[in-house]
């Protein structure tokens, strides 16, 4: 392309506190082949010591600095809109990366567009430590008059792929800086309504996935946030609209939106789905009613077994549903009534011996797969160098299936679990002077010295009382830090009783937890996205009182 005849990007890098990675991120910006390019990087207030601004100012007159007081992504982001000379703006995050094609590829796109008011998007990589080493996600692409239902039901969009007319935001507004975490998909929406959102089947972005993200910092406020953000697009969405993107009637389309928002989470999002679908009944055809309504009827009934409501539905029959939606028996998986009454030891040594869990790859179950451990497995290395962590217990270490494929950037890895012949198993394939294994009972056993303790999806399986001891003596065994299992939506924690697992939040009684130092959501799909508040929360344990 000639570059005097191309029209001017403005790439806007937003940054607080970013001097970890920011230069690799201006350095991708520098790199493209459009040559017609600006670079703005706009500081939100670092408080860093002047070493972020140090970073930005060392690349003098190839960049355009800004600084601004700290007011959030979305002000940096208005700032960058404010100051941009281009034509067209590209928000490329400080953590993140450009592919040096990026912008060449899609300023072609948008030349070959139907309409000249046009946004595209691409498809992207995720990595956490080394950019050679990616998760590529393809997005399926929809047309751009279904792109508003496809943004309400799917949250996949990443706004670094994303190039956009500057005439975009005089005809649709700015970011919402009101919103800490969904400015983003909130202008998308606005601008969708006015501009043809095209798909470039192309990766043109490497997303960095790190610990220290607001995704991961502000679990519970995003939740919150989305949901009211959903509220307003399903309301907003018209009927044809929603038909035209699902492909189903009126009622169903709003029945399905309904059940996937309420299987996500999304409650208030739910419920103006589900006023909508029996709003729009009166006219359907008896079949189309039925459907509507069954499938309204297993979308409440996943709301309330992911987020009981205390009271509505007794525990005894919530269980039942829940497993019966996650597909089991209400008696839990197959076997588990022979391990019932049993000492923890002999009950964990038979679910191995006869793989109660019934997974199919590891007999820790199918949440210990590598589909289901994918987020854990890039996360957890960036946490335990960010921490310092030397030293790793594992406590329960299972039949470390997943654990292999990860990497463990510590001096020292030591896996605890209660069944002897899963722990010589696990010595003899998997020891060396680095890895480790013992025989320990969690809650009485002495526990070796840890930097960190890491228990995943162990109390789930144990009483109130088992579970407290075992937190006992993780706080007596002298470790900083626990990485453990947490269902942040939970209201309510129920006793084991006759069952066999369920889930525990632990900020709510009996266990009584501070606020989490982080979260690092898992992306559980298991059980029909019953359980997508399925996190890691990083807690001290002085920090933790047991009363």
């Amino acid at each position: 392309m000639n570059a005097s005849a191309d029209p001017l990007v403005s790439i806007v890098i937003p940054v607080y506190n970013g001097s970890n990675y920011l230069a690799e991120a201006i350095e991708s910006a520098l790199s493209q082949t459009y040559s017609n390019i600006e670079i703005l990087v706009i500081n939100d207030g670092s408080t860093d010591d002047g070493k972020t601004e140090r970073v930005a100012q060392s690349y003098g007159s190839r960049i355009r600095y800004f600084s601004k007081e700290n007011g959030g992504v979305a002000s940096a982001l208005n700032m960058g809109i404010e100051k941009m000379a281009g034509s067209f703006f590209s928000w490329l995050s400080h953590d993140d990366l450009f592919v040096s094609e990026k912008i060449v590829r899609q300023m072609d796109a948008l030349a070959h567009a139907a309409s000249s008011e046009s946004i595209c998007y691409s498809n992207y990589y995720v990595f956490t430590d080394d950019p050679a080493d990616t998760v590529p996600i393809s997005l399926k692409g929809v047309p751009p008059e279904h792109f508003r239902y496809w943004l309400t039901v799917e949250n996949v969009l990443h706004g670094c792929t994303l190039l956009i007319p500057k005439a975009a935001f005089t005809t649709c507004g700015t970011f919402n800086t009101s919103l800490r975490t969904t400015q983003d998909y909130d202008l998308w929406f606005r601008m969708a309504k006015k501009f043809a959102f095209v798909h470039v089947p192309e990766m043109l972005v490497k997303a960095r996935s790190h610990a220290h993200q607001d995704s991961h910092k502000l679990a519970g406020t995003a939740l919150k946030e989305c949901d009211a953000l959903l509220s307003g697009f399903v309301a907003q969405l018209g009927i044809d609209e929603l038909k035209a993107g699902s492909g189903q009637p009126g009622a169903v389309s709003y029945a399905r939106v309904a059940a996937s928002m309420r299987s996500r989470g999304f409650v208030e999002a739910g419920l103006v789905a589900t006023k909508l679908c029996i709003k729009h009944l009166s006219g359907e055809s008896p079949y189309t009613k039925v459907l509507a309504l069954f499938v309204l009827t297993r979308g409440a009934l996943m709301q309330y077994i992911t987020k009981p409501i205390k009271g509505l539905i007794p525990p005894s029959v919530r269980s039942t549903i829940r497993q019966w939606l996650a597909g089991g028996t209400k008696k839990g998986p197959p076997g588990a009534e022979t391990v019932r009454g049993m000492g923890l030891k002999e009950k964990f040594s038979e679910v191995y011996d006869k793989n109660i869990f019934r997974g199919s790859k590891s007999r820790s179950g199918e949440g210990s797969d590598l589909v289901q451990t994918a987020v854990i497995r890039r996360e957890m290395p960036r946490l335990l160098r960010e921490l310092g962590i030397k030293t790793l217990l594992d406590a329960p270490c299972g039949d470390w299936y997943w654990m292999r494929h990860m990497d463990l950037p510590v001096d020292r890895y030591i896996g605890a679990d209660i069944v002897e012949a899963l722990v010589a198993k696990n010595r003899e394939e998997f020891g060396s002077e680095k890895i480790g294994f013992e025989c320990i009972d969690l809650a009485e056993g002495e526990l070796p010295k840890a930097d960190l303790i890491f228990s995943r999806d162990c109390l789930v399986h144990l009483s109130f009382a088992d579970a407290l001891k075992i937190i006992a003596n993780f706080k007596r065994s002298g470790a900083t830090y626990l990485l453990t299992t947490t269902f942040t939506a939970r209201t309510s924690n129920e006793d084991l009783g006759t069952g066999f697992w369920r889930p525990l939040n632990k900020q709510l009684s009996p266990f009584n937890f501070p606020a989490p130092m982080l979260l690092i959501n898992e992306e559980c799909t298991e059980g029909l996205n019953m359980f997508t508040d399925k996190c890691l929360g990083l807690w001290k344990l002085q920090d933790i009182n047991l009363q």
